[in-house]
C-alpha cells in the first residue's frame, strides 16, 4: 500500500520567510521612489508600514498554503478530508453507539402488561442522553424488566448514568442503569480514513486483490482496526480481522459485507475469522534514579499501545525501549526472555507486571 508519509513535500506549498518578504516589499517600494524618498523608508513610521504590509502578505500566503493542503489527501483534515475522499467514492464511518443494560421498575405490580416504547429518552443530570433500543414489556404481576439503552454519541465506552426518564408516560416508572455503556466505536479518525482512501483503489481489481479485501473489511464495520487477506487454498480467501472488541457480531457483519456479490469475485469463497490474540505479560524490576518518579514512569510505560499490529513480532529491543523511560537507571527483564513471534493472523496483546526499586548508584 502507498505510504503517504513518504511522498515528496509538494513544491506548491511555499516555505514562508517573513524577512525575505519584508526585503521584497522594500525593494518594490524603492523601485518607485527617488533618492530623497528612499531615505524616508528608514524612518520609524515608514518602517512600521512596510512591516505591516509584509506581515499581511505572510498571512495571505499562509492562507494559500492552507487552502492547497486542504485539497491534498496527505494533508487535508476534518471536513476538508471528507470532501477529498469523496472523489474515491467513500465517506467517513460514523462509528457505533455504545449500549448499557437498564432495569425499568414499577412501584407496584399491575394486573395488565405495561409496554415501554422503543426510543424512550433517558438522560443524566448533565443532559447526556440515551434511548431505549427496543421496546420492552413489564408483564402483568411483575414489577420490572430489563432493556438496552443506546448512548446518543459515538464513543467506545462511557461511565454516564442515564436514568432520568424524559419521555412522558401514562404510568409511574423508574429506571436504573445496571451497567456502563460499552461496545461502541468512535467516528473514524483522519488517519484511518486516509488509509481506506488509498486501499479503495484496489477494489476496482477484478481479480480479488488482497488490498481490496482489506479495504472492504475496514469499511464493513467501524470497530475493525486491522485486516489481512490470506490465501486459504484454491478459490478460498481467509480474511483475519482485529477489532476493538473482537466480538462475534463484528466478525459476522464483516463476513456478510465481504460476501456481497458486488464486492467479491464470484469464483472466491471468503471466510472471515477473528485474528488470534496472543497475550504476553512483561515482567520486570525497574530501577529508578528517584522513587518519587514511580507513578509518572509507570503511567508512561502503561499508557502506550496495549496491543501490536497483526503479524508484528514483540522484540526484546521494543520492550527495553518501552520500559527505559527518562528517570530509569536499569531494567531487569524477567519475561519474556526471547523475541515473541506473531503470524500474519495473530496479534500480541501486552500486559505488565512491573515492580520498582531505587537504583544503587
Amino acid at each position: 500500500m502507498l505510504d503517504l508519509t513518504k511522498l515528496p513535500y509538494p513544491n506548491v506549498i511555499e516555505q514562508l520567510d517573513h524577512e525575505r518578504i519584508l526585503t521584497d516589499v522594500k525593494t518594490l517600494f524603492k523601485s518607485y521612489l527617488n533618492d530623497d524618498e528612499i531615505s524616508l523608508l528608514e524612518s520609524d513610521n515608514y518602517s512600521a508600514l512596510l512591516e505591516t504590509l509584509a506581515y499581511r502578505e505572510l498571512l495571505l500566503r499562509a492562507r494559500i498554503n492552507s487552502s492547497v493542503k486542504a485539497t491534498l489527501l496527505p494533508f487535508s483534515e476534518g471536513n476538508d478530508l471528507d470532501n477529498v475522499v469523496s472523489i474515491y467514492g467513500i465517506e467517513r464511518q460514523q462509528g457505533e453507539k455504545p449500549s448499557a443494560v437498564v432495569k425499568f421498575s414499577l412501584s407496584t405490580a399491575l394486573n395488565y402488561d405495561v409496554y415501554i416504547p422503543q426510543g424512550l429518552v433517558l438522560s443524566n443530570e448533565n443532559g447526556v442522553k440515551a434511548t431505549l433500543k427496543d421496546g420492552v414489556v413489564i408483564r402483568a404481576g411483575a414489577v420490572n424488566v430489563l432493556g438496552v439503552s443506546l448512548l446518543d454519541s459515538f464513543v467506545k465506552t462511557s461511565t454516564a448514568k442515564c436514568e432520568l426518564i424524559q419521555t412522558p408516560l401514562p404510568f409511574m416508572l423508574k429506571a436504573k442503569q445496571e451497567s456502563e455503556f460499552t461496545g461502541g466505536a468512535e467516528v473514524e479518525n483522519d488517519e484511518r480514513l486516509r488509509e481506506r482512501a488509498v486501499l479503495s483503489l484496489e477494489r476496482f481489481s477484478t481479480a480479488g486483490a488482497a488490498g481490496a479485501y482489506v479495504y472492504h473489511a475496514l469499511s464493513a464495520n467501524a470497530k475493525v482496526i486491522e485486516a489481512v487477506a490470506l490465501n486459504g487454498g484454491a478459490g478460498i480467501v481467509d480474511v483475519f480481522i482485529k477489532s476493538s472488541d473482537m466480538s462475534e457480531s463484528v466478525r459476522e457483519s464483516v463476513q456478510e459485507y465481504l460476501n456481497s456479490d458486488t464486492r467479491r469475485p464470484i469464483t472466491d469463497s471468503v471466510r472471515v475469522k477473528n485474528a488470534t490474540k496472543k497475550t504476553v505479560t512483561i515482567k520486570a524490576v525497574v530501577e529508578l534514579t528517584d522513587l518519587g518518579l514511580q507513578a509518572h514512569i509507570d503511567n508512561l510505560i502503561k499508557s502506550g499501545e496495549t496491543s501490536l499490529n497483526l503479524g508484528q513480532d514483540l522484540n526484546l529491543s521494543y520492550i527495553y525501549s518501552r520500559l527505559h523511560q527518562a528517570g530509569v537507571y536499569r531494567v531487569n527483564l524477567g519475561a519474556p526472555t526471547a523475541d515473541v513471534k506473531a503470524s500474519q493472523s495473530e496479534f500480541i496483546e501486552l500486559k505488565f507486571e512491573i515492580s520498582y526499586t531505587g537504583a544503587v548508584l
